[in-house]
């Protein structure tokens, strides 16, 4: 018999009775270790967005931050179609310019290969390619964005989530909790035990499993096998694509209407980040 324990709107599944008084005695080390390691993710991205954001720009009404000149053409290429691409977007940690980049996409009715064009124009620190699936790939041409090598992790089993959590997934895909990319999830970790150790500041016991929706355990399939977490970012924003232009069925038609859903991935250097990667990453769509 399996036993559920709610903390917190946390659901913990266990086995028999004993199993359950048993593991009731550890679960306050469990709450504190996901409250702690929760804490600290949230912490790492709440510190990112702080960086780069002005006094002036602290009200709702106002944008975070500028755009650069390439995420300024790639919104207005999203603009231009809006169901017929989608954008993996591994983007260098450039300085914010001081106003609102302004770009020209050349006149309407152009095809997207010549928006295309126009796209590499504008900031040829960038290759743009246009891949199978109408994916838009873009990446440095010359440097790398990725320095730590985490979109190249290898991930033995990845299962496709529901429709409606596709954002949350490529949002969550390098967190514990959620599961879509546990190799991935298991370097971070280990990067910031070694940190913690470093810097006298470990925390001790061990995380349990949490059940709920958006996560890898309520995932339907598609199953992909030993693909990379890059792999698994574009195939996650290609099915947002085919969901949202009805080329397939939704796996949950509970919250449509469905929307393409493009990723970006930006790695902030910071030598003394507390992720013990020499930075901070950050998974986002757009």
């Amino acid at each position: 018999m399996r036993n559920r324990v709610v903390v917190g709107g946390v659901q913990i599944v266990m086995g028999t009775l004993g199993t359950t008084r048993k593991m009731l005695r550890y679960l306050p080390v469990f709450v504190t270790v996901t409250l702690e390691l929760a804490l600290s993710i949230g912490c790492s991205k709440q510190q990112f967005v702080l960086a780069n954001t002005t006094p002036a720009q602290s009200t709702l009404t106002q944008p975070i931050v500028t755009s650069t000149p390439i995420e300024k053409a790639l919104d207005e290429l999203r603009v231009r179609f809006p169901k017929d691409i989608v954008i993996g977007f591994e983007e260098l940690f450039d300085p914010r310019p001081d106003r609102e980049s302004q770009v020209d996409l050349g006149p309407q009715g152009l095809s997207l290969d010549q928006v295309l064009n126009h796209v590499r124009s504008i900031d040829p620190k960038y290759h743009v390619e246009l891949l199978q699936g109408r994916l838009v790939h873009v990446y440095p041409a010359k440097e790398t964005a990725d320095p730590v090598g985490l979109l190249d992790v290898r991930l033995r089993r990845f299962s496709m989530p529901q429709d409606s959590c596709l954002r949350q997934a490529i949002e969550n895909i390098d967190e514990w909790f959620h599961g879509y990319a546990p190799e991935l999830s298991t370097l971070l970790a280990e990067r910031k035990r070694a940190w913690d150790r470093n810097h006298g500041q470990e925390i001790p016991g061990q995380v349990g499993d949490i059940l709920g929706n958006c996560l890898s355990l309520a995932a339907p399939g598609p199953v992909h096998r030993n693909i990379t977490v890059r792999d698994a970012l574009n195939l996650m924003a290609e099915r947002s694509l085919q969901v949202s232009r009805g080329e397939v069925t939704p796996n949950d038609p509970i919250y449509p209407p469905y929307r393409p859903v493009s990723w970006k991935f930006r790695f902030r250097r910071e030598p003394d980040a507390a992720t013990g990667l020499g930075g901070i990453p950050l998974f986002q769509t757009f």
